[in-house]
């Protein structure tokens, strides 16, 4: 039997569990952690046979070998058509930050961010960026606050209690 075999009733329940499961990944999620996600949830062997299982009303019916790689296509098929939606909306995303002007939001941010890494906030340039250079200059900022604060954790390093009474006793 095969995916398109199926009573409507059971394909429209597949189909609606696999809408659901890919309404929520992100493009960085592989296909195969996906679908044994979706497989263990919707999946179960009962009387050592492979059912499929309606969760809500818990209705069942039995998929073979065949069906259930016709499903697995059917759902890579959907989710490949998902990320590259996904791959596409970022990169329309980015092209909008480009021409868009950043927000005062991002700028008071940014201020702050600067006056935290260099101390003072009036060297801090005020031109007219795009969102997407300031996300740039914001994700620059917050790099090298996060390395200075590594270098103040290594100059702070915890001293043994065992070595602090080496170095301190008279």
């Amino acid at each position: 039997m095969l995916y398109k075999d199926l009573e409507q009733r059971w394909k429209l329940s597949i189909s609606g569990s696999m809408t659901t499961t890919l309404k929520g990944i992100s493009e960085d999620e592989d296909f195969d952690s996906v679908f044994d996600s979706w497989y263990r949830n919707k999946f179960q062997k009962a009387e050592g046979k492979l059912q499929f299982v309606k969760r809500i009303t818990d209705e069942r019916f039995d998929v073979d070998e065949d069906l259930l790689e016709d499903i697995k296509k059917v759902f890579e098929e959907r989710y490949l058509k998902k990320i590259d939606k996904l791959k596409g909306n970022a990169a329309e995303r980015v092209k909008k930050q480009k021409v868009e002007p950043v927000t005062d939001k991002q700028m008071k941010y940014a201020r702050k961010l600067y006056k935290k890494v260099y101390g003072e906030a009036k060297g801090f340039d005020d031109k007219a960026y795009s969102k997407h250079e300031m996300v740039l200059i914001i994700g620059d900022l917050v790099e090298r606050l996060d390395n200075m604060e590594q270098e103040k954790r290594v100059e702070c390093a915890v001293v043994e209690l065992s070595n602090f009474r080496k170095l301190y006793v008279v």
